[in-house]
């Protein structure tokens, strides 16, 4: 009896449950988004914007060709859910536009979200959803480094005449609104909510190492030691290639320690000047680092998403960012003649002087690319990771590695 009376039960909350769901079915839809279909940028606009190569461009700062290669590559993940009202459902191609038009504007997401006639929650879904289809589509563009990888990276450094270089390094902080329940953790020296962006970059300004998620109230020298590169560099588990000369190193700025295999400029002693040499080597060091510089100039440039608070969870936040510089190197790589032209990227005269590229003149004010870390304040330093140094700074002032403007571009002549 008890058994039978437990089925009826088990029926009757499944015939409710089924009713529920119908009721949810037939739920009238707001007039102004039910309309998407005529009345949509997408539905007004799109086909308009592929028509007018310079305005596709300048909305969503690909070409259409890049963009039609983007979506065959993605368009297999955005599919509409299988209980997708059919009158209510938005196509692949739609999300991808949406999405893409955000990162390039970088305006608040509900003003995208009307303006394409899509509610606020349902675009927080499908800005997840085509995030994860960008880095699951474009994991090949940033490899795991490699000895053969490292390596590869090195011969991009040659034409800026910093031999075996591995990659040079930077970080930023990313700011965000304050996550609830969270305190001071993501707060900042700079006064403001962020998480810490650690890349590395090769010669050809693309990406070659990525790590978001650090709290922006972390100490800058901790950050670098808790994320996988760091903690690989710095164990000495990290294979690099076999070199005879000098070791394959990543450069970078006061915020990193020096390391055998990382090297920072010369710090002058209070009272004193550094030796020419030395001012040589910060020269020639600062010169390949500007390739990680413009790597995040260029990628602010484009994606204005990054430019400005990110109203969302810390979560969402990594993955707009690792989505962004997924797709800085699959346009490098594919378009790099219409993405960064000659001169867009900072430049040099032939007297070693720096000629500031065209990204400076499409980079918001507060941006992540003005958002340094701090220098880390020098203690004793490691004398086999100094005498690395004092090597490549010999090399670079000898007559094999020295190049005709480094004294005039040091300003010592």
């Amino acid at each position: 009896m008890l058994e039978e009376v437990a089925c009826m039960a088990g029926a009757q909350m499944v015939l409710l449950i089924a009713e529920a769901l119908k009721a949810e079915s037939r739920k009238e839809v707001n007039k102004f988004l039910r309309e998407r279909g005529e009345k949509g940028r997408f539905a007004k606009d799109f086909d308009d914007l592929v028509a007018n190569e310079k305005q596709f461009k300048e909305n969503f700062h690909m070409d259409v060709c890049s963009f039609n290669e983007l979506y065959e590559l993605v368009h297999p993940q955005l599919q509409p859910k299988k209980r997708t009202r059919p009158n209510d459902e938005i196509s692949p191609k739609q999300k991808l536009a949406v999405v893409l038009e955000f990162f390039a504007c970088g305006t608040l997401q509900r003003h995208v979200a009307s303006v394409y006639r899509i509610s606020k929650q349902h675009f927080g879904i499908i800005l997840t959803e085509v995030c994860d289809a960008i880095i699951s589509a474009l994991g090949n563009e940033i490899p795991p480094l490699t000895p053969a990888e490292i390596q590869r990276i090195g011969y991009t450094f040659n034409k800026w005449n910093f031999p075996n270089c591995g990659g040079a390094l930077d970080g930023k902080h990313v700011a965000i609104k304050c996550p609830r329940n969270s305190g001071s953790l993501f707060y900042n020296y700079k006064g403001f909510f962020s998480l810490v962006l650690m890349a590395a970059a090769d010669g050809d300004y693309k990406f070659t190492y990525l790590d978001i998620g650090a709290y922006g109230s972390e100490g800058d020298a901790g950050i670098f030691q808790k994320c996988t590169l760091g903690k690989a560099v710095l164990s000495g588990t990290l294979a690099f290639p076999e070199a005879v000369e000098r070791p394959y190193v990543f450069i970078a700025d006061d915020a990193f320690p020096l390391h055998v295999r990382i090297m920072k400029p010369y710090v002058p002693s209070r009272n004193r000047r550094l030796e020419e040499e030395h001012q040589i080597f910060n020269y020639r060091l600062s010169r390949a680092r500007r390739c990680i510089e413009n790597a995040f100039g260029i990628l602010c440039s484009k994606f204005y998403c990054l430019s400005r608070k990110m109203f969302c969870s810390p979560k969402k936040a990594q993955k707009i960012v690792v989505a962004c510089c997924y797709l800085h190197n699959f346009l490098i790589r594919t378009r790099r003649a219409q993405y960064c032209p000659s001169n867009y990227a900072d430049g040099y005269s032939e007297f070693g002087e720096v000629i500031g590229g065209e990204f400076r003149h499409h980079i918001p004010a507060n941006s992540l690319f003005s958002s340094e870390m701090r220098s880390v304040q020098a203690g004793r330093l490691p004398q086999s990771a100094s005498q690395v140094r004092e090597n490549l700074s010999a090399f670079f002032n000898s007559e094999e590695g020295s190049i005709a403007w480094q004294r005039r571009a040091a300003c010592l002549d």
